[in-house]
């Protein structure tokens, strides 16, 4: 029976689902749980029972509640079928496995710590993402470094990158290019540990991640003057940083720090054109704009710009979701960095080893390209519905393909906090649920295949909660 919001299951039959019963026992431990929220909130989104697409059943509060999501931060790509299709391989994989293990036989492992082995599905992954490299000249010298989630596969990109850095000084000197440039309003993971600003103490008291110097940001406009405004204060901050800088990070679609905004594409270009003018290395992190989901029609959102970086980031639900992986792809420098010994740091116990992860994500791969076109007309269907509540001074939407959001834009950041909790109870009472992001707004990245009349129930929902945002504002 498909999952139908607005109607009721049976009481018995609730109170006898084992999953429900699995909830009940994961909401009772909440006040031992430190995850997004407070420590011990009881406050958070429940234990989910079901899904079909962005239709979720979950428990919240002791009560089974129904909601579309249209969040979730990149964490899904595929739904029902497709969903089932991408992860056959890796289900058939444990079944067989399975089944040699209780014979007492020898089995295909799920798993293999790389200093032991390699998994064998690795090449046919790395087959299948070579078709996407973003580089119109990709050479046989281009490499990879996989990683579990984005932020340690931004810090391999820029380890690798500046060991280049390092290898290129022909007199084998210590290069002064240690810096890496950051946005100056930009996540590239938890602002304790990893790459972004503004950055934050890694324990309360403690010196802050060093290495960082912020460039400054476009507007988000894309005339004339706006563009040459942003140049001239990104070329002072060149003329003054980039003898020192390494490395410059660029997310070409902004994620939670500026709700799904895109940079203007020819300002895009000249930045990264002018950086590697002065000889600093780029890495576009893609980790959460990639997979095609900017509806451009490639999986890299550098490669249908053309902007051409020296290393782009992937991650998310490259592996469908359930399984974590990672990673980071270098244009060029394999040959060099192996012939100086050099390798990359950046590397743990489950880095690269899940046969299950790189069989989906080959799947996926395979899959996602189905729905790029998709992608850009459902794109086309959250601007024909939400334009209309961006007026630029109650709400700002943006985005492109299936990854848009929305900040509220009052000057003062306490009335902004105020708007963002309104609107999660206006969400909760209309039963749709966006990634509410801290910066006063949301996102939206549903999966790739959502249904056109799913996704418009969802947006107009959306909508009504807008609205009595600013309604319940006005009479403040």
């Amino acid at each position: 029976m498909g999952l139908q919001l607005g109607t009721s299951r049976p009481s018995h039959a609730i109170e006898e689902d084992a999953c429900l019963m699995e909830a009940r026992r994961t909401e009772a431990v909440l006040p031992h749980l430190a995850g997004r929220g407070p420590v011990g909130s009881t406050l958070l989104a429940g234990a989910v029972l079901r899904k079909q697409g962005a239709r979720t059943e979950r428990l919240h509060g002791g009560k089974v509640e129904e909601t579309l999501v249209l969040g979730a931060a990149c964490s899904e790509v595929l739904s029902g079928p497709r969903l089932a299709k991408v992860l056959r391989p890796a289900v058939d994989l444990q079944t067989r496995t399975l089944e040699a293990l209780v014979a007492g036989q020898a089995s295909e492992p799920l798993s293999i710590h790389t200093s032991a082995g390699l998994p064998a599905p690795l090449g046919a992954f790395v087959d299948t993402l070579s078709v996407h490299l973003p580089w119109s000249d990709a050479e046989e010298d281009w490499f990879l470094n996989l990683q579990l989630e984005g932020a340690t596969a931004v810090w391999a990109g820029v380890e690798a990158l500046m060991r280049l850095q390092q290898i290129s000084n022909e007199d084998g000197a210590v290069t002064q290019r240690t810096y890496v440039a950051v946005g100056e309003r930009s996540y590239h993971g938890p602002k304790t540990n990893a790459l972004g600003q503004p950055a934050e103490p890694r324990w309360p008291g403690a010196p802050r991640t060093q290495g960082q110097v912020a460039y400054p940001l476009p507007t988000g406009g894309n005339s004339d003057s706006e563009h040459e405004d942003f140049l001239s204060r990104f070329d002072a901050f060149l003329d003054e940083h980039a003898e020192n800088i390494g490395v410059i990070l660029f997310e070409p679609q902004w994620g939670s720090s500026f709700a799904g905004r895109p940079w203007p594409k020819r300002t895009l270009q000249e930045a990264v054109q002018r950086s590697r003018a002065k000889g600093i290395l780029v890495l576009c992190d893609e980790i959460m704009c990639g997979l095609g989901r900017h509806g451009q029609g490639t999986l890299f959102l550098s490669k249908a710009w053309g902007l051409e970086p020296d290393a782009v980031t992937f991650g998310k639900s490259i592996a469908a979701g359930p399984f974590p992986m990672s990673g980071v792809v270098v244009r060029k420098g394999a040959a060099a960095l192996g012939a100086a010994g050099s390798k990359v740091v950046q590397c743990h116990t489950y880095a690269g080893s899940s046969a299950l992860a790189l069989l989906t994500a080959r799947e996926v791969l395979e899959e996602v390209p189905k729905w790029f076109e998709h992608a850009a007309r459902m794109g086309e269907v959250v601007a024909e519905i939400l334009s209309p509540c961006s007026d630029g001074k109650f709400f700002q939407v943006q985005g492109l393909g299936l990854m848009w959001g929305g900040l509220f834009v009052d000057p003062d950041a306490t009335q902004r906090q105020k708007a963002l909790a309104l609107l999660r109870d206006a969400c909760k009472q209309e039963g749709v649920w966006p990634y509410f992001v801290p910066a006063g707004g949301f996102m939206m990245t549903p999966p790739m295949d959502i249904d056109e009349s799913e996704l418009r129930d969802g947006l107009q929902r959306l909508v009504r909660c807008l609205s009595s945002v600013r309604a319940q504002l006005a009479e403040m």
